[in-house]
């Protein structure tokens, strides 16, 4: 008799053993499972592997539980026996390694979202070139521009020179407006 008592009561420190790492397991997730999410990219398959990692946990919990109270019944009543708890203790226990594995998966899913981080930087990088590009291109338009106004100097000079000249043939006669050549003031009777 005592030997069927101490091999439940085995069962059972056993019991409460895997009811504790489930426990633990559960805690685990959470803290995992918000380090994953922040840092990687993962889709719905992640939720659900995760989801029922944690749904096994709270099961296995549950069989334990349940495994834990048979013995405990059966005790009150002088009955030591194995075969009522061992079901239960056998499924809590496959529950639990399954909820192991589940959760060991879930750590591989998903991308890393440096890759995101990695496009953005080649974006920006490749917008920085076209402004660089467009920068060039205005500073050569500017160079045009100044060519150009250099050059309208040059031609104002030389029909400053023109005129100058034209001045020089006609002393008599004041040039009353310059951009048409036909209309001179008559000075030679002031």
């Amino acid at each position: 008799m005592s030997d069927k008592k101490d091999a439940v009561t085995i069962g059972v420190t056993l019991s409460t053993q895997i009811i504790a790492a489930s426990l633990t397991m559960i805690a685990v997730i959470g803290a995992f499972a918000t380090f994953i999410i922040d840092k990687r990219e993962v889709g719905i398959f992640y939720y659900i592997i995760i989801g029922l990692a944690f749904i096994l946990f709270v099961i296995s919990i549950f069989l334990g539980g349940k495994g834990i109270d048979k013995a405990r019944k059966g005790g009150f009543d002088g009955n030591w026996s194995l075969t009522e708890t061992k079901q239960l203790f056998s499924w809590q226990s496959l529950t639990a390694l399954l909820g192991v594995v589940l959760f060991s998966l879930s750590v591989f899913i998903g991308t890393e979202k440096t890759e995101e981080l990695k496009k953005q930087i080649n974006n920006q990088s490749n917008a920085i070139k076209i402004v660089k590009q467009n920068a060039k291109i205005l500073s050569e338009q500017q160079s045009i521009n100044i060519l150009q106004i250099q050059e309208l100097k040059e031609s104002i000079k030389k029909m400053t020179k023109e005129l100058k000249k034209i001045k020089l043939l006609c002393p008599t006669k004041n040039i009353v407006h310059l951009a048409d050549s036909t209309k001179y003031e008559d000075v030679s009777n002031k």
